[in-house]
């Protein structure tokens, strides 16, 4: 499962990105600054700035970084003392996705996955991945990206994934 969880991070942290959303905001209060517990947090500022220095490791990349606006990312490093945290449980009744498309479903013993895409004529501005039991980590990532970025960023990943 935390392969799983790997890949999906590796593929989707640069492709995608979410508006503020109050949910994810309110979970991310909760744990941030709590030992065992690591927080992201990167603001389209810091991503304009990187744009705007025209670093050439990053212009070599096919994937066009500049249509990322901001990331959010908490997981629980440490399991000691949060066994009983369960990020999808905790976030689900306050979780508006009524805009996105449930793109992937897991449910396999003790954890749960999901994943929403907000897409509006092929172009894709928020994403969200919460696993939530076993493993506990909340993807938020808005942006500006079509179907063809995504498969540019699959293309450029040569990663040999164990599922």
């Amino acid at each position: 499962m935390k392969k799983v969880v790997l890949f999906i991070l590796v593929v989707a942290f640069p492709a995608f990105m979410m508006a503020q959303n109050s949910a994810v905001d309110k979970l991310f209060a909760k744990y941030k600054g709590q030992k065992g517990v690591t927080t992201v947090s990167v603001s389209p500022e810091l991503f304009q700035m990187i744009n705007a220095m025209g670093i050439e490791e990053m212009e070599e990349q096919e994937f066009p970084m500049d249509k990322i606006a901001s990331v959010k990312i908490l997981t629980i490093e440490d399991e000691e003392g949060w066994e009983d945290v369960n990020f999808y449980n905790e976030i689900k009744k306050d979780l508006d996705v009524s805009d996105f498309a449930e793109v992937m479903t897991v449910d396999d013993g003790g954890e749960v996955v999901r994943m929403w895409m907000k897409v509006s004529k092929n172009t894709v501005s928020e994403f969200l991945l919460i696993v939530g039991g076993d493993d506990n980590v909340l993807i938020y990532i808005t942006g500006d990206f079509n179907m063809n970025d995504l498969e540019e960023l699959a293309e450029t990943m040569d990663y040999d994934i164990d599922l």
